[in-house]
Order: C-alpha cells, then structure tokens, then sequence
C-alpha cells in the first residue's frame, strides 16, 4: 500500500513538472511572438579577424578596397582584434528629427558639413519642431552606450577609439517608415536650391542599401531573433537578403557576386561575419571570441547535477528498508 502510494505521488510529481515545463514553453512562445525582448548584457567582446584573402578580396569584391573600407581599423589583418564593451541601455523613444540625424545624417556628413547643413535647414524651416510635426512617427527602442577598440594587430589600449550608442529598435517594422519617412524628407531637401548650391545631397537609398548600412554599423536585434529578422527584411521589402535561423544572408556585387553572413549571437549584437564568392570559398572572416558559451554550459551541467542529485534522494527515499 504504501509503495502505491508512493507511485502515486511520483506520477503526480512528474506530471505537474512537465505539466509547468509545457506551460512555461507556451506562454514564452505567445509572448514573443506579439512583443520582442532585449538580450543586451553588459561585458566586452573581442573580435578577431580570422581570415582575409587578399586576392579574393580583390578580384571579388572591389579591387580598390580593403575590409578596412567597411571596419575602422587593420581589419585588413589577419590576427586583427578589436574589442567593445556593453557599459548600459536604457528604454527610450525616438521622433523622425532623432533618426533622421542619428542614422542617416551622421553617416552622409562630416562633422564640419553637418554645421553648415543644419543652419541651412533652419534657415528654410527645417529644423526639429517642424520636422517632428510634418513627420509623426515615433520609434521605440533599447538605446546602448558602449566603448569601441578599433581593430589592431598590437595591443588593445587602455582607452576605446570612440565611445558611442547602440540602438534596437523594438519593433522591426519600424525599419520601413525609418525609410520612406527618410526618402520623402531627402527627396524634398535635395530639390531646394540653397541646399543645391552648397553642395550638399541625401542618397536617396532602397531597402537593401538601408539594411547594408544597419548592418556595417553594427545593427543590433531582439529576440526571438529569427522572427525579428525576417519581420525586418519583409517589411522593408529587402530583394537580397535571406534570413536562415538568426544569421542574414546578404547577396551583393562587387567585381563579382559575393555573400556576407552576418550571425547574431545571444546578446542580440553581431557574433561573426562572413565574406564569400558564389562557390563558397571564404574571403573575409571576423568572429567573435567570449566566454558566454562556458558560462551557459557550466548552468546546464550544474541544472543537470541537480537533477539527478533530485532522482538519487527521491529512489533512495522509496528504496524498501530491510
């Protein structure tokens, strides 16, 4: 009788466990699908170029270019290493002006254009305020600030190259209003005259241009990863890109064609990127090195200890005294 008993108890045990586990699962499932999660965590990266062909580099992508047109630094190194290092992130919100400046103006502008350029859009009533009220769309996102090394072939220094922020947008859709918002506002800016005759000019830029140049300036993601990239390249409408579990495909041209992976490791930011031609040979290579896989396999042995430590004393309770 009492062994029945003692049956009982740990056929209800077992079936509660799984009976949690399952919900668990579910409930985790449903909630990604309808909101994404931040996996940025503070720490430092190294990143390390594994592989550079050369003449590879040359005879496909462009022959007047190195890796180092793409990445600050000797990236044209093999051995190179560059570090960064998460320091923090906050929720915050962005208006049309925010990611007008931040993502596109920064990166078409020097610093001494962007004075210039921002007295003459003042002066012709593009400023902030009417900006944001002839474009309403607001944007939610992680903003990271984090320490970036260049890439070297001696030792990292004791101070980052630059410092600057690292930004998730939470929703992935909101890459394709980014755009056309960007598009119109540049469209409508290039057609004025002063803006003309200082020389200044916004590219007007496709869902695949846009993407490349989240991409080279380090796009970072949410999870569940590959639901978030595939989101993201549907809605932008990208005709180049593939997404194969949280790794995009990028097919681009050069001299030739040629592929860059790009792979998001758990922190949501780039693990590794690879460069290679249409017969899969590897032109260019950066990985990244961290410690985050030991730490993950020293909790699943751990967990799994536990569990059996759990079997033992449960068996060694039920084992019939003689």
């Amino acid at each position: 009788m009492i062994e029945y008993k003692s049956k009982i108890k740990m056929n209800l045990l077992i079936l509660s466990l799984f009976v949690l586990i399952t919900a668990g699962m579910l409930s985790t499932a449903v909630s990604a699908s309808s909101n994404y999660k931040t996996t940025l965590t503070k720490g430092t990266e190294i990143f390390t170029v594994e592989k550079y062909d050369i003449d590879g580099w040359k005879t496909t992508v462009n022959s007047n270019t190195t890796p180092s047109d793409w990445f600050d630094g000797y990236t044209n190194l093999t051995g190179a290493q560059s570090k960064v290092t998460l320091k923090g992130w906050n929720d915050i919100t962005w208006d049309t002006y925010d990611v007008f400046f931040s993502l596109f103006m920064r990166e078409y502008f020097t610093l001494e254009d962007l004075v210039i350029i921002l007295n003459l859009m003042d002066n012709l009533g593009y400023n902030e305020t009417t900006i944001n009220a002839n474009y309403t769309n607001t944007y939610k996102l992680w903003y990271g600030l984090r320490a970036v090394w260049n890439f070297t072939a001696g030792e990292l220094a004791n101070t980052p190259s630059y410092i600057d922020g690292l930004i998730v947008f939470k929703n992935p859709l909101d890459f394709k209003a980014i755009l056309d918002d960007y598009n119109i506002l540049a469209t409508e800016l290039n057609g004025i005259f002063p803006i003309q005759l200082a020389g200044y000019n916004f590219p007007i830029l496709n869902a695949d241009d846009f993407l490349w140049q989240l991409v080279l300036n380090g796009l970072s993601i949410g999870k569940p990863q590959s639901d978030y990239l595939v989101n993201l390249i549907d809605e932008l409408g990208c005709e180049n890109v593939t997404v194969s579990g949280s790794s995009l495909n990028i097919n681009r041209y050069g001299e030739t064609d040629y592929i860059v992976v790009i792979s998001y490791g758990g922190k949501g930011t780039m693990s590794s990127l690879l460069v290679k031609d249409v017969d899969e040979n590897i032109i260019f290579q950066i990985v990244s090195t961290n410690s985050e896989w030991i730490f993950y396999t020293i909790l699943i042995v751990i967990a799994i200890c536990g569990v059996v430590l759990a079997v033992y004393v449960i068996i060694k309770k039920r084992k019939p005294k003689i």
